[in-house]
């Protein structure tokens, strides 16, 4: 039997602590060496009023907002936060906001260096150029996208997500600051939080994880295990511990590749939000690989009923949330993808559909 190697890079630099992206933010923009930073936003916390506290210890450097991204940006919204950034002669680009809005950042800084369209880089490594440099701020605790090297979009009309991945498609540096939560309602919290934990949780249950992606990936599950509840009764050293567990997770499974939850989240047409649907289905992917994973894993596996149950969410889809054309879209995506294949255990059509059914999909 051939032996197994694997790789583990973690190269985005991260700054971590409470109050670090007020801090901190002018000198890194500064340190980068360009006159201007396109400026790509979460909308909501654009239009909450909390952008421009946060840029007002910026000098040197011209931040113009270039994009207010709304959740599940597609290729247009990006070309066209580029085609501002670019307009304006931005050399960089400041991400802020959740996964959405630093997938959405992370297209614009490709775009800077190369010609449209994004479609051209589907897959990885087909930049004719390296991204411009960037900076991410996350304002919630879930994707981890900040130190994650991949670009999801959702076209409509596609069976999955847009993706595009590379070495050095990741941001420079991301500041990891738990303040930026204090605002976020009680729902997206939960959402984001459930989201990380199934980055920690898949990367411990598939082909490609190691030694490195597997304790990291423990740490950060048990992290947000604990924080979650208290960061949800305003804690907010609880929630300086959750945006820095999401990090690691994503760290963990940007090394060792996603699973089932993920694939089966990858159908386009099902228009949920996406850290909702992996945190629904994620205990009953969980259950479907409990056989095959150490007894550490086993444990945060039985954990998670305790935790959805102290935080009120039921991870069963609401009636008519997805229907049985929503399974089908969902399967079909999930056998096209190649999370389903790094997953441990095997699953065909029939496994993914028991999966859907125990989660409630189609009743």
């Amino acid at each position: 039997m051939a032996r197994a190697i694997g790789e583990f890079a973690a190269p985005t630099r991260i700054v971590a602590g409470r109050g670090c992206a007020r801090d901190r933010l002018g000198a890194e923009l500064g340190a980068l060496g360009v006159e201007v930073a396109a400026v790509v936003v979460d909308r909501g916390f654009a239009l909450a009023g909390l952008l421009e506290g946060l840029l007002a210890g910026v000098a040197g450097v011209g931040v113009p907002v270039c994009g207010l991204i709304g959740e599940d940006p597609d290729v247009a919204e990006c070309e066209g936060a580029a085609a501002l950034a670019l307009a304006a002669g931005a050399q960089a680009v400041l991400a802020i906001g959740g996964g959405s809005a630093l997938c959405a950042a992370k297209a614009v800084a490709i775009r800077l260096r190369n010609p449209a369209p994004l479609e051209l880089y589907e897959g990885s490594g087909r930049l004719p150029a390296p991204p411009a440099p960037s900076i991410a701020v996350p304002t919630t605790a879930g994707s981890g996208s900040e130190v994650s090297n991949v670009v999801v979009l959702h076209d409509p009309g596609r069976p999955r997500h847009l993706v595009i991945r590379g070495r050095g498609y990741e941001p420079a540096v991301a500041l990891l600051d738990g303040e930026l939560l204090v605002t976020l309602p009680r729902a997206p919290m939960i959402a984001a939080a459930l989201d990380a934990l199934s980055h920690a949780l898949e990367s411990l249950w598939v082909r490609g994880s190691s030694r490195f992606s597997g304790a990291l990936a423990l740490a950060a599950a048990a992290a947000l295990r604990t924080a979650l509840p208290r960061a949800l009764g305003g804690d907010v050293d609880a929630m300086q511990q959750l945006i820095e567990a999401s990090a690691m997770a994503n760290l963990a499974c940007g090394n060792s590749g996603l699973g089932l939850v993920h694939a089966l989240s990858s159908a386009v047409g099902v228009e949920l939000p996406h850290g909702y649907q992996n945190g629904v289905l994620l205990p009953h992917v969980a259950a479907f690989n409990r056989d095959f994973v150490a007894p550490a894993v086993a444990g945060e596996i039985d954990a998670l009923a305790g935790l959805y149950e102290k935080i009120g969410f039921e991870p069963r889809f609401g009636a008519g949330e997805v229907s049985g054309a929503g399974t089908d879209a969902m399967v079909a995506a999930a056998m096209g993808n190649p999370f389903r294949d790094n997953n441990r255990r095997e699953a065909g059509v029939e496994e993914l559909r028991g999966v859907l059914a125990a989660a409630g999909a189609g009743a």
